[in-house]
């Protein structure tokens, strides 16, 4: 498979794995403590999509280091996090919506709009270890490049 291939096809192993609502640990660090959580995350494009508020450990520790770790089982991948305001921002248009979908059973419950605290979170990845059944996938999103091989994970889903 040609390094052209591979790299589309990692992307799409990255829609597959989590193109949808998944649970994630993300790691952020600000004065050199490091912070863990677990949260609802959405991916598109190389992006992943995180909802909370601006008063939280998160959003206080991307304004200090911006760089953070995510993880699902044994898929691992690091990024640039940022936030781009408040659900219903005209910028957010689109984005909320396709939040509002994603997050369909329980987005009223999780996501108060009322409150002006409420931010979304973009995570820009900058590379990610991700797997199929049979394949891992080393992407780097800055240079748009993927190596595969035959690793198995140990395990996929939890």
């Amino acid at each position: 498979m040609e390094k052209e291939q591979i790299y589309k096809r990692a992307l799409e192993v990255m829609e597959e794995n989590f193109g949808h609502i998944t649970e994630m640990s993300v790691a952020s660090c600000a004065d050199k403590v490091v912070s863990v959580r677990d949260v609802n995350a959405y991916y598109r494009n190389g992006r992943f999509y995180i909802l909370g508020k601006c008063n939280n450990t998160l959003f206080r520790d991307i304004t200090v280091c911006p760089n953070v770790g995510i993880c699902h089982g044994s898929h691992n991948m690091h990024g640039v996090a940022r936030s781009l305001g408040h659900p219903l921002e005209a910028q957010n248009a689109e984005l909320r919506k396709t939040l509002r979908k994603e997050f369909s059973l329980n987005y009223d419950e999780y996501v108060a709009e009322n409150n002006p605290d409420m931010r979304i979170m973009e995570i820009t990845l900058t590379d990610a270890e991700t797997y199929t059944r049979y394949h891992r996938y080393e992407i780097d999103f800055v240079n748009g490049t993927a190596d595969r091989d035959h690793t198995q994970p140990l395990f996929i889903y939890r």
